[in-house]
């Protein structure tokens, strides 16, 4: 009985071990590969698919990871609001889970419906952590023109830490 104790005990260990260092290396993984904008592909608010050949290539990439409810995405959005004439030659995608019609309200409340910088994506199947790894709401991922990632920012940010890092360089 010892025995067999004894090498359950050391299965699951290893188990352990092997799920820990697999987990690791996955997140190194994306990591690196979101170092360049990694292809991704989400939905419209029509539900018609979106990827990242649809990203601007001449532009810096504002990626704001948000969900609608949230106290702190509220509060970026009303600071992109405010400094929206800064973001003109930006373009910003914005990335939930929200459903398209709870997309559009929050868009609208916040007076960023009708900006065409303004890109607003659907991650139906919870696949955006693939892509750029597990995140907070808010997040937001800044990349230059030759989409490079120039900065990450996860939980709330000033609008202004966001601005200093827009270049098309």
């Amino acid at each position: 009985m010892k025995i067999i104790l004894i090498a359950f005990t050391c299965l699951i260990t290893g188990f352990l071990v092997y799920k820990i260092i697999d987990k690791n290396a996955r997140n190194k993984q994306i990591a690196q590969n979101k170092e360049i904008l990694p292809g991704f592909s989400f939905y419209s608010q029509d539900l018609k698919t979106f990827n990242s050949n649809g990203v601007d290539k001449d532009k810096s990439l504002c990626i704001f990871y948000y969900n609608a409810e949230c106290d702190h995405c509220q509060y970026e959005a009303k600071q992109l609001k405010h400094h929206i004439d800064a973001f003109k030659n930006v373009q910003i995608l914005m990335v939930s889970t929200n459903k398209p019609g709870d997309t559009q309200k929050f868009a609208k409340q916040y007076q960023l419906a009708d900006y065409p910088f303004i890109t607003w994506v659907y991650d139906k199947d919870f696949n955006f952590y693939k892509w750029f790894g597990n995140a907070v709401t808010p997040s937001v991922y800044i990349y230059n023109n030759k989409q490079h990632l120039v900065k990450q920012y996860s939980g709330e940010v000033k609008i202004e830490a966001i601005l200093s890092h827009l270049t098309n360089d």
